[in-house]
């Protein structure tokens, strides 16, 4: 008995079968979410630390998160702007793009009689993030 192979069917089934494993591989990638989320605690009026209260007259009027290094511990100051409504930090999470570090703060705009101009929340971070995007809705 004799066998003959086809070589450019084997050639083509290798090909289909590398393309196919991966698909499975990268595609998902592509789709899928791969921010850490970011344990915070929302920190009290009274607590602020007095380096943060002092900067803070300079952004109060703009609508932006930072994030500032005290004492070995990441704050994340969100400053409402304009607007006359409070703020409330939703979440917190941090991706890696183009090997930079990216923080987005999720903030809901809420109905309050006394709000603030900003939220300061301590983070469990180690290290400062080369962006913030700040998010904003309205509730």
């Amino acid at each position: 008995m004799e066998i003959k192979f086809n070589i450019k069917g084997v050639i083509y089934g290798v090909l289909l079968t590398l393309f196919i494993v991966l698909g499975f591989v990268f595609i998902p990638k592509l789709f899928l979410d791969t921010s850490k989320p970011v344990d915070f605690t929302m920190v009290q009026r009274e607590s602020i630390p007095d380096k943060i209260l002092d900067i803070m007259d300079k952004y109060k009027d703009e609508e932006r998160a930072l994030a500032v290094r005290l004492e070995n511990k990441i704050y994340v100051i969100v400053t409402r702007g304009e607007e006359d409504k409070g703020i409330e930090i939703d979440k917190i999470t941090v991706d890696t793009m183009d090997e930079k570090t990216v923080m987005t703060v999720n903030i809901t705009y809420k109905e309050k009689e006394e709000s603030n101009p900003f939220v300061v929340a301590e983070t469990n971070l180690k290290s400062l993030p080369d962006k913030i995007q700040l998010n904003t809705f309205k509730e």
